[in-house]
């Protein structure tokens, strides 16, 4: 049983992941300090170290955290509409519930995950240091079980793969468009060929 001491401690943790994930967010991963986490916070730089023990520690833990949310969110929608809905519809709402106003703060997310991601392409020792610690899940293992879900008992571990390098594709350049906020309506209708074009493609794989 958790008690009160331990709660509080779980709540500030927490606190100071979310602050960490909005300020990298807003200023950048190379920006992000000790001292910009405890302001944000409203705590000591003490604290801070208190409940991480370096700095590279809370940008592997935010990353952790971040991939977590982002997977959490989108396999609730999955499962909310995996009876009912189609395979392209389940990509689109997922791709639509961040247009929502209640979840503009998952934008930051997807932010904080590309910076990450960019990072580790050119840096080999932050490359380690943050695919070192994996999460248990990421919003592409999500993907890759909503096709498997869809089609896997008809598409082999080879076009699995493929498809989930699509997916990814769209799924880059849709981080990208967040971060600009390009024109909306006109992003839904290119989501949607885009979508359809995986559908076909899927298909195709099984029919030949």
């Amino acid at each position: 049983m958790i008690d009160g001491r331990e709660k509080k401690g779980m709540k500030t943790k927490k606190a100071l992941l979310n602050a960490t994930i909005t300020l990298i967010a807003e200023h950048g991963l190379e920006a992000l300090s000790a001292s910009s986490i405890a302001k944000k916070v409203n705590v000591s730089k003490a604290s801070v170290f208190h409940h991480f023990d370096s700095m590279e520690t809370i940008q592997q833990e935010a990353f952790i955290f971040a991939v977590v949310l982002m997977h959490e969110a989108l396999e609730q929608i999955y499962q909310e509409a995996k009876e009912t809905d189609s395979f392209a519809d389940i990509m689109l709402k997922c791709f639509l519930f961040f247009m929502e106003e209640n979840n503009k703060h998952y934008l930051n997310l997807i932010n904080v995950q590309m910076q990450f991601v960019v990072k580790s392409s050119y840096d080999a020792e932050f490359e380690e240091l943050i695919y070192g610690k994996e999460s248990e899940k990421t919003p592409f293992d999500f993907f890759e079980t909503l096709v498997d879900d869809f089609y896997g008992d008809k598409l082999d571990a080879k076009d699995l793969e493929l498809v989930n390098d699509l997916l990814a594709t769209y799924l880059s350049g849709f981080a990208t468009f967040f971060i600009s906020m390009a024109n909306k309506e006109w992003l839904i209708s290119l989501w949607k060929e885009n979508i359809k074009m995986i559908e076909i493609y899927i298909q195709s794989l099984i029919e030949g």
